[in-house]
């Protein structure tokens, strides 16, 4: 299992952290097929919670959490990096980006390269 702490701009632009506590490894699949796509699609806060609520720990941050994703729904914009937390400093940083994983993982999968364009192209 791989802890994310997902840092959320909600398409309301309200700010939301939660943890999802299952697969959040990109190359599982979980999270990118059953959270992170769905809310890219929503464009309602109250839809986009609600889904939250059902896959992650609200508003909490994991020390033990291995990844970081920073979420903007209003922009569609996904960034995945390494999370570590410093015991002495009591503080969380951002390790390596791993964005390249994110995206290498939709344009390697079938059926989600064409579901994520679309998604970019109501940014447009």
């Amino acid at each position: 299992m791989t802890r994310a702490n997902i840092h959320i701009k909600l398409s309301d632009g309200s700010n939301i952290n939660c943890v999802c506590d299952s697969t959040s490894a990109p190359e599982q699949g979980y999270f990118v097929e059953n959270l992170l796509l769905p809310l890219l699609t929503f464009n309602d806060a109250d839809k986009e919670i609600l889904l939250l609520n059902q896959s992650c720990a609200m508003h909490e941050l994991r020390t033990n959490a291995t990844y970081r994703y920073i979420i903007n729904l209003q922009t569609k914009a996904v960034h995945f990096f390494e999370e570590t937390y410093d015991y002495q400093k009591g503080k969380f940083s951002i390790g390596d980006n791993l964005t390249d994983r994110y995206l290498d993982y939709i344009e390697n999968t079938d059926g989600l390269k064409e579901q994520f364009r679309q998604i970019k192209s109501q940014q447009i």
